[in-house]
C-alpha cells in the first residue's frame, strides 16, 4: 500500500510540474507503462470543440503517428464505452469484445490484454485512460491503482490545459468562477503573496537584476542566521542529532546549486521569488523521483527550507509594490488582509481561485462596491501579474488580455451601469414604499470607515448590521476597551438619531484571528461567535462596556448576538450585558439606558426555537450566509461547491418564512442582514414573507429601493407562493428575474441594460 501511494504521488507531482498539457500527458503514459508493467498506454481526452467526441492526446507502445487522428464519437469503441459508461472496462481479449473497434496501423492488435478507466472531474468525463499488455490479465489492485490515479489526475489534467490556454500572453481567454460581488471592473491583475505558497509565485521579469540579488542574499542570510540561532536553542534541550538538520539546512544556504541556480535565473532577468521557486522545485523533484521512501522525503525539507527564504523574500518585496491604478487584485485564495493592502483608490476587482459569493472577503469586496469573481477552477495565478483583465462579477467570469471588441463591449456596460447609478440616486431621498403603500426600512451593513459617509448619502435608514470583527483582524492583538469605545463612538454618533445594530465578535470560521489561532477539523462547525466570546467572558465583557459607554449620549445602541444555537446562549449573553450595565452605572452614578438586545438567527437549531428566542429578545436578524450555509450542508468557501449554495432554496425559504411566523407569536421584529438582502431577486422574496426590514452593503442600498418601489406587497406574496411550488433555486431564481425584466429593470442584476 505503501508502495502504491508513493507511486500516485510520484506521478500525480511530475504532471503537477509539467509545463502543459501535452507534456503531462507523455509523463503519465511513461509512467503507467512502467509502473504496470504495461506494454502501451493510451490517453484519450474530450475535444473542446466537438462535444462528445474523443480525441486520441497521446500514446506509449504504439504507433505515435495515429496521435491527433483517431477520433471517437460518443459510445464508440471501447474507449467510447467507458466514457459513456463512466466506469472501468477490464478485459482479458479486447478484440473479440463486440464494442472492439480496430485502429488501423495502430499495432494494438499484438496487446489484447486492456484496461481503461475514466477520467472524471465535477461529474464532465474528460477522457480516458487505458493500459495494454501481450499476456497477463490486470488485477484487483492495478485496476484499483489506474482508477485513484485517474480520479487524482484529473484535477492535474485540467490545471495543465489551463496553463497552455493562458501561456500565450496576448491570446483572449475567458475564465469562469462564481459571482463574488456584483459590478465590472476593467483593469491589470496584481498577484500578492506573503510566501505562504510556491505556487502563488507570480512569474516576473525584472529590469534590476542587482536589486534583485541583493533582496535574495539578504533573506538568505537572514534564515541562515536564524537556523543557527535555533540550532543553538535546542542544543541546550535535545540531543545533538536532533539539532542537525537546522545545521544541514543552514549549510544548504550556505552555497552550492540551490543558491546558484537561483542566482542564474535572477541574472537571466527573472525576479528572485519566481527564481528561487523554480529552483526550490526542481531540486525537491529530484528527490521525490527516488525509489528510497527516506530519499524521497527529503523533498519536504528542500521545500520547508524553500519557504523559509520565500517568506523573508517576499517580505522585503512588498515594501516595493507598484498598484496599478486600476488593479485587480488576483490570488489562490484572496484575504481580507490582501484587501486592505491595496490603496483603496486603487482597487476595482477580486479575482480567486478558492471560495464562493459568500466567503467572507467576497462580503468585503460587496461592501466596497468591488466586483469580485471567486472559485475560479485551476486558476494559472502565478501567470497571471500584470495582465490586462475585464471582471464581471454579475456572472462570476473575467477576460484575460481582453481584445478590442470585449473592451468595446464592457466600456459600454460601465457606461451603462453608471447612468442607472446615477437615476438610482434620483431615489436617496425617497422612502423605500411599495406600491401598495408597505414601508420597508433599509439600513447597511458595515465595519468600516469609509462606508459611513456614502451610507448617509444613499439614504441609508442606520446601521443594520455592523461588523465589530473587523477592527479586530487588522490589528495584532486584542483592542483595547478605549479603542472599542472610540470606534464605537465615531459610528454611533456619525448616525445619531437612527439605529445601530453592533454585533458582539464574530470571529472562527472564515473570519481568523493571527494573534489567537483557531485550529480545527471543521472550523464552521467549530468555535465561533458567541461560543468563543462566551468561552472568554473577558473579551466579551470587555467589549460590551466599551459599547454601552459609547452609547450612553447617542442613546441608538442596538446589541446584536451572533451563532446564536439555542434559548441557553441567549440567557447568558443576557446576563454578563446586565451585569455590565449595572457596573457603569455604579461607576458613573447615572443610569443607563439598556440597549434593544437582538440574536441573529443562523444555526438551524435556532429556527425551530424561535418563538424561546423571540420571548427574550428585542428583535432577531436572519443572517442568511450560514443559516443557508447550515441547512444545505454546503461550506460557503468551498468552490467544489459554490453552486449547490443558494439563499433562494426552497427549504432557505420555507426555514425564513418559519422565523417570521414564530416571530410574530410575540410580536418580534424580524430583520435580514445577510447578502440575500441585499440581493433585488432576494428583496423581491422577502418582502413576499412580510419582512420589512433589510441590512445590506451600501452598494445594494438604491437597487433594493428600486425593486421595493417597483412592486406590490400583495404581488410580491403571490411569486412567493409560486416559488414554494419550485423544486430549486435555479427554477426561483429565473421566475424572479423574469418579473425583474418585465419591469424593465434586468439591469439591476447583469451586465448592460
Amino acid at each position: 500500500m505503501a508502495s502504491m501511494i508513493h507511486r500516485l504521488q510520484r506521478i500525480v507531482q511530475e504532471v503537477n510540474r509539467a509545463p502543459g498539457i501535452d507534456r503531462a500527458l507523455v509523463l503519465i503514459t511513461e509512467s503507467l507503462t512502467r509502473d504496470l508493467n504495461a506494454d502501451a498506454c493510451t490517453i484519450f481526452l474530450a475535444a473542446k470543440d466537438e462535444p462528445g467526441v474523443l480525441v486520441l492526446q497521446a500514446c506509449s507502445g504504439l504507433n505515435p503517428e495515429i496521435i491527433g487522428k483517431v477520433k471517437l464519437k460518443p459510445g464508440q469503441g471501447l474507449i467510447g464505452a467507458i466514457a459513456a459508461r463512466a466506469e472501468a472496462m477490464n478485459l482479458i481479449n479486447a478484440p473479440v469484445h463486440k464494442k472492439f473497434m480496430l485502429v488501423p496501423e495502430s499495432g494494438e492488435t499484438d496487446f489484447p490484454v486492456m484496461l481503461g478507466v475514466p477520467i472524471i472531474a465535477h461529474r464532465d468525463v474528460l477522457g480516458v485512460i487505458s493500459v495494454q499488455r501481450v499476456e497477463d490479465a490486470f488485477n484487483e489492485d492495478e485496476e484499483a491503482f489506474l482508477t485513484t490515479l485517474a480520479a487524482q489526475l484529473a484535477t492535474s489534467i485540467e490545471r495543465a490545459e489551463s496553463q497552455d490556454r493562458f501561456s500565450s500572453k496576448r491570446a483572449t481567454h475567458m475564465i469562469k468562477g462564481v459571482a463574488g460581488a456584483p459590478g465590472m471592473a476593467i483593469g491589470v491583475a496584481l498577484v500578492l503573496n506573503r510566501g505562504v505558497a510556491f505556487e502563488s509565485v507570480p512569474d516576473k521579469k525584472t529590469d534590476d537584476v542587482e536589486g534583485e540579488l541583493k533582496s535574495f542574499r539578504e533573506a538568505v542570510r537572514k534564515v541562515c542566521d536564524e537556523l543557527t540561532e535555533q540550532a543553538s536553542l535546542m542544543r541546550a534541550s535535545l540531543p545533538e542529532e536532533e539539532c542537525a538538520l537546522f545545521i544541514a539546512y543552514a549549510q544548504m544556504l550556505s552555497g552550492g546549486s540551490l543558491i546558484d541556480d537561483t542566482e542564474q535565473s535572477i541574472k537571466a532577468g527573472n525576479w528572485a521569488p519566481s527564481s528561487w521557486r523554480e529552483t526550490v522545485e526542481q531540486h525537491a523533484y529530484v528527490f521525490t523521483r527516488m525509489e528510497d521512501r527516506y530519499l524521497a522525503e527529503r523533498a519536504n525539507d528542500i521545500r520547508d527550507l524553500g519557504l523559509r527564504v520565500l517568506r523573508k523574500l517576499m517580505l522585503e518585496q512588498s515594501a516595493y509594490i507598484d498598484f496599478p491604478e486600476q488593479t485587480i487584485l488576483v490570488g489562490d485564495e484572496v484575504t481580507a488582509t490582501d484587501l486592505a493592502d491595496v490603496p483603496i483608490e486603487c482597487l476595482s476587482g477580486v479575482i480567486s481561485a478558492h471560495g464562493s459569493s459568500s466567503s467572507h472577503v467576497a462580503i468585503l469586496a460587496h461592501a466596497l462596491g468591488i466586483p469580485a469573481v471567486m472559485g475560479v477552477p485551476n486558476l494559472p495565478v502565478k501567470q497571471l501579474d500584470g495582465v490586462n483583465l475585464v471582471v464581471d462579477g454579475y456572472n462570476g467570469s473575467a477576460f484575460v488580455n481582453p481584445g478590442k471588441s470585449i473592451l468595446t463591449e464592457y466600456r459600454q456596460y460601465l457606461k451603462e451601469e453608471a447612468a442607472i447609478e446615477q437615476n438610482l440616486l434620483e431615489l436617496k431621498d425617497q422612502p423605500a414604499i411599495t406600491s401598495d403603500q408597505h414601508k420597508v426600512s433599509l439600513l447597511v451593513n458595515s465595519g468600516l470607515m469609509s462606508d459611513y459617509t456614502p451610507s448617509l448619502r444613499s439614504g441609508a435608514e442606520g446601521v443594520g448590521l455592523y461588523r465589530t470583527e473587523i477592527p479586530f483582524q487588522i490589528r495584532d492583538r486584542f483592542p483595547s476597551e478605549e479603542e472599542q469605545y472610540l470606534i464605537y463612538k465615531d459610528v454611533l454618533e456619525t448616525f445619531k438619531g437612527m439605529p445601530v445594530v453592533l454585533r458582539t465578535l464574530d470571529v472562527g470560521g472564515d473570519k481568523p484571528l493571527s494573534y489567537f489561532p483557531i485550529n480545527e477539523a471543521n472550523p464552521f462547525l467549530g468555535w465561533r461567535g458567541v461560543r468563543i466570546t462566551l468561552d472568554h467572558p473577558e473579551i466579551f465583557v470587555t467589549q460590551v462596556r466599551a459599547m454601552i459607554r459609547a452609547s450612553v449620549n447617542a442613546n441608538n445602541l442596538e446589541i446584536l448576538l451572533p451563532m446564536i444555537s439555542g434559548k441557553a446562549e441567549l440567557v447568558e449573553c443576557l446576563g454578563l450585558i446586565r451585569r455590565v450595565r449595572a457596573e457603569i452605572e455604579e461607576e458613573t452614578g447615572r443610569q443607563i439606558l439598556l440597549p434593544r438586545i437582538g440574536a441573529m438567527i443562523e444555526v438551524p437549531s435556532a429556527v425551530y426555537q424561535i418563538e424561546d428566542i423571540c420571548a427574550l429578545s428585542d428583535f432577531v436578524s436572519i443572517g442568511t450566509n450560514d443559516l443557508t450555509q447550515y441547512l444545505l450542508a454546503v461550506d460557503r468557501n468551498n468552490e467544489n461547491v459554490a453552486d449547490l449554495f443558494s439563499s433562494l432554496h426552497p427549504a432557505v425559504l420555507k426555514a425564513m418564512i418559519q422565523i417570521v411566523q414564530g416571530a410574530a407569536v410575540s410580536e418580534t421584529p424580524v430583520s435580514v442582514c445577510g447578502e440575500l438582502a441585499g440581493d433585488p431577486l432576494g428583496v423581491m422574496a422577502l418582502l413576499g414573507m412580510g419582512i420589512d426590514s433589510l441590512s445590506m452593503s451600501v452598494g445594494s442600498l438604491l437597487r433594493a429601493k428600486k425593486v421595493i418601489m417597483s412592486f406590490s406587497y400583495e404581488e410580491l406574496a403571490e411569486l412567493l407562493q409560486q416559488a414554494l411550488t419550485m423544486s430549486d433555486s435555479i427554477l426561483i431564481r429565473k421566475m424572479y428575474a423574469a418579473r425583474l425584466d418585465e419591469r424593465g429593470l434586468g439591469g439591476l442584476i447583469r451586465a448592460g441594460k
